[in-house]
């Protein structure tokens, strides 16, 4: 999806947690530079993660070549800095389910069959 797009729903993603009690803030530039490995940082339980949002109409949220190397841009630096890769994907017209990218890169997500990791 490109980055223009995008920022509605790392705006929305921001908010609600936010709203929830988390701090969270979007990064700025974020999908432009090779340095600019998520879209926005959260804290939460003493934890910072990284996130990746993504949205999609579809019923299942695929990871295809380029968004697979895009996201292990980020788990591998999450690594390196003791934080958290965390994939924030937007169902539209479902709702929100975030996934914990330590080892998940493979298939799909489907919206029904995943649990929402809060």
């Amino acid at each position: 999806m490109p980055n223009c797009n995008n920022k509605k729903y790392e705006n929305e993603f921001v908010n609600l947690m936010n709203l929830k009690g988390y701090p969270a803030m979007r990064i700025a530039g974020s999908g432009i530079g090779e340095e600019a490995v998520c879209d926005c940082v959260m804290f939460r339980d003493g934890r910072t993660f990284l996130v990746e949002v993504k949205a999609t109409k579809e019923e299942k949220f695929y990871f295809r070549q380029g968004i697979k190397e895009q996201l292990q841009a980020m788990i591998d630096y999450a690594v390196k800095t003791n934080c958290i890769a965390l994939l924030a994907i937007k169902f539209k017209r479902r709702g929100w389910k975030y996934v914990n990218l330590q080892g998940c890169l493979d298939g799909s997500i489907d919206y029904e069959d995943c649990s929402d990791r809060n």
